[in-house]
């Protein structure tokens, strides 16, 4: 179990605010990354607004991330990826 903190909208228009939640277990192919950057942009303000009416809040936004591999799924322990590697993730 790992409770990941990030900042959320809860409504359309919504200032981000603290929001934590449990992502439970990894599955096999899943990878989680300590998030160290992350880019906000009007793609994310326009999810945020429900701009193209498919958003669902809480609605976490950012991508264009940089980070550090922290755990790794049985899987995806196979793909060539290290915990403690350093990583980028696009939208």
């Amino acid at each position: 179990m790992t409770i990941i903190k990030s900042y959320a909208a809860h409504d359309a228009g919504a200032e981000l605010e603290l929001y934590e939640y449990d992502a439970g277990e990894l599955k096999p192919e899943d990878v989680e990354v300590e998030v160290e950057y992350c880019g906000i942009c009007h793609s994310d303000l326009s999810m945020i607004d429900n701009e193209w009416g498919m958003s669902t809040y809480p609605l976490i936004a950012g991508h264009e991330v940089i980070g550090r591999v922290s755990a790794l799924g049985g899987s995806a322990q196979t793909k060539g990826l290290k915990v403690g590697q350093r990583v980028g993730i696009g939208w």
